[in-house]
């Protein structure tokens, strides 16, 4: 490589870097008045033990709050206190109707007082096995989701805490549609002679979120008996079957049809012809993957029986919380990531000089790609087990280069040149380092694969971090190292490679 080119190339290579560096690592300030800089370390999405994020508490119907329970108390209270004297009240007194138990009253009508404060009764005994259905729909629907550091666990026995991390979607529309209890249904919702279809395992495989046209869209995959009843109410709905001419939704204009859960509307849809398909597409406007997830993953719950309940659940209130781990914990992380890069780029330059700064480079290119990776690839999200991930994929990167340099150093003392020893020390380092990043790279996929949640993401961090890792070892890091040496005069002394007689290279 020629000195004129090597100079253009690293004052290119230089600027890519710098401008990536900026873009990636740079504190978020405001451009203008209306318009904020976010770099990109400041949109990867965290866990909930490292930013924090939502919870609710699903609260079942006759099942409130002790702030609930006291508002009651407090109305009745002041009835009575407007009542005057008399103390006539036309009321009675709601809170009488509750039973305390742990944080929260339980209604008369799903349980009954042994007379030690504790429920009892067939209703109790109907309400809890109808809990149970619940609790298991709405773990399996936020399993589902994927959220990274979610937990869905019982509070006080009858009501269901939910936390999950920050998100992009509305965040009560959410909760509540993960709330919706009921059998799934396909209908026109007519007044009279509805055109329906039950939304049962024999009439609907699955449902996922795939990207459309315009947006995303929910892809509802039927069964053949589904498909055949789905022609014939999509007929029906869009004016293009005779022998529904009594149904109210019936026109050559075509209908809505909804896609209920119980008496909610999940989503819907204008139909316009018959529809006889495998798959049908409900393109119901969602801007992003995670609206359109949530509509599939509560129409996959509803395919198995245990998880349909007949409770009503309220999640009218949701609130924040700061990042488990500490409210600095991030940011205490980043700092340490810092530190160690620092004292990496330190060693390899006093260490190896040339062939170091070629590492930096190479480095640096793996840390920003990988920056952008984990910034911009939607499934992921970054916890404690996703920065341990990180961490692993970056001492991989810097042990395979620091191989190289040291099957160079080893060349080059049988007394080859510069020139040889290079290309011999990256070449006996070729075979381990591909096999590997193979092996790590297999590992990651089937873990990917096999798990969920944090583990899950973990693995896919990892993934990334090991093909980045393979390309800047092989590739990058060596481009950098011929593209520095083709500029010093004393190119031993750039390697810090020495002879105990000097030989001109």
């Amino acid at each position: 490589m020629g000195k004129k080119k090597s100079v253009a190339l690293i004052v290119l290579v230089t600027l890519i870097l710098a401008a990536l560096l900026f873009i990636s690592v740079t504190p978020s300030f405001y451009v203008s008045a209306a318009q904020r800089f976010n770099s990109l370390l400041s949109i990867v999405d965290l866990g909930t033990d490292l930013g924090g994020g939502y919870y609710t508490v699903y609260y079942p119907e006759g099942v409130i709050s002790q702030s609930e329970y006291e508002t009651l108390r407090a109305e009745y209270d002041e009835a009575v206190a407007e009542a005057g004297t008399d103390g006539n009240v036309d009321v009675d007194n709601p809170a009488e109707t509750y039973l305390a138990y742990k944080g929260i009253y339980l209604h008369e009508d799903i349980c009954d007082d042994d007379g030690s404060g504790n429920p009892t009764g067939a209703a109790f005994d109907a309400f809890r096995a109808e809990f149970q259905k619940a609790f298991n729909a709405i773990s399996d629907r936020f399993e589902s989701k994927g959220f990274i550091g979610c937990s869905v666990k019982l509070q006080d026995d009858y009501t269901i805490r939910v936390d999950i991390p920050y998100t992009d979607e509305t965040v009560s529309t959410l909760f509540d549609s993960f709330a919706y209890s009921g059998s799934l249904l396909f209908t026109d919702d007519a007044a009279s002679n509805p055109n329906e279809m039950r939304g049962d395992s024999a009439h609907v495989k699955s449902a996922e979120a795939v990207e459309g046209t315009d947006g995303y869209a929910v892809a509802i995959n039927l069964t053949s008996l589904g498909r055949s009843e789905f022609r014939t109410i999509t007929a029906a709905i869009s004016g293009g079957s005779e022998s529904d001419s009594n149904s109210d939704s019936s026109s050559s204009s075509g209908g809505t049809l909804y896609i209920k859960v119980g008496d909610e509307v999940l989503t819907q849809a204008t139909v316009s012809s018959e529809l006889d398909q495998d798959v049908v597409y409900i393109s119901g406007g969602y801007s992003t993957r995670e609206s359109a997830e949530t509509i599939a993953c509560v129409i996959n719950s509803t395919l198995d029986e245990n998880n349909v309940f007949d409770l009503n659940l309220d999640a009218s209130q949701y609130f924040t919380f700061g990042a488990t781990m500490g409210e600095y914990a991030a940011l205490a992380i980043a700092a340490a990531f810092g530190v160690f890069i620092l004292a990496m780029i330190i060693y390899s330059l006093i260490r190896y000089k040339g062939m170091g700064l070629a590492h930096v480079y190479g480095f640096l290119t793996y840390a920003l790609l990988f920056i952008v990776c984990i910034a911009l690839v939607p499934s992921v999200c970054v916890d404690i087990a996703g920065v341990a991930a990180i961490a692993l994929s970056a001492a991989v990167m810097v042990f395979f280069n620091m191989y190289a340099f040291r099957n160079i150093r080893e060349e080059f003392a049988t007394g080859k040149t510069l020139t040889a020893s290079v290309k011999a020390g990256f070449r006996k380092s070729l075979a381990f380092t591909i096999d590997a990043h193979i092996v790590l790279a297999l590992m990651a996929l089937v873990l990917y694969l096999i798990s969920t949640a944090t583990v899950r993401f973990a693995a896919l961090i990892f993934l990334f971090g090991t093909l980045l890792s393979a390309a800047c070892t092989l590739a990058v890091t060596r481009f950098f190292l011929y593209m520095f040496l083709a500029q010093p005069k004393n190119k031993l002394a750039f390697c810090n490679l020495k002879r105990e007689e000097t030989e001109d290279e």
